[in-house]
């Protein structure tokens, strides 16, 4: 099954020291490297600031552009990754092995058409 692990921006990207940052970097690599490598991970991407976002709203068949992100949020979707694995269980898995300090990851099932 093909699941998107929506992931959280944490803490420690604003909060954390250079150092601390960049070791958090290199075991993103590994862990993202490791799982495309294997065929899990089919796509991923980070994404950029919240701040940097624009949304569009249609109402009553209009279109409005607003330069914000869609949700007001204290979090933030940082990035994503389409998986794929046998079942929920193994996405659960694999979500719980993200290699940051803080944050959370929202596993969702694709549809299938």
């Amino acid at each position: 099954m093909k699941y998107v692990l929506l992931l959280t921006r944490g803490a420690w990207q604003e909060e954390g020291s250079d150092q601390e940052r960049g070791e958090v970097y290199g075991r993103l690599m590994e862990w993202f490297t490791k799982y495309r490598t294997d065929g899990t991970i089919i796509e991923a991407q980070q994404l950029r600031e919240p701040e940097t976002a624009t949304t569009v709203v249609v109402e009553e068949g209009r279109s409005t552009m607003i330069d914000r992100p869609l949700l007001e949020a204290k979090e933030a979707i940082g990035g994503y990754a389409v998986v794929e694995v046998p079942d929920l269980d193994a996405a659960l898995e694999l979500a719980a092995s993200f290699p940051v300090p803080d944050g959370k990851v929202e596993v969702r099932p694709l549809v299938e058409r």
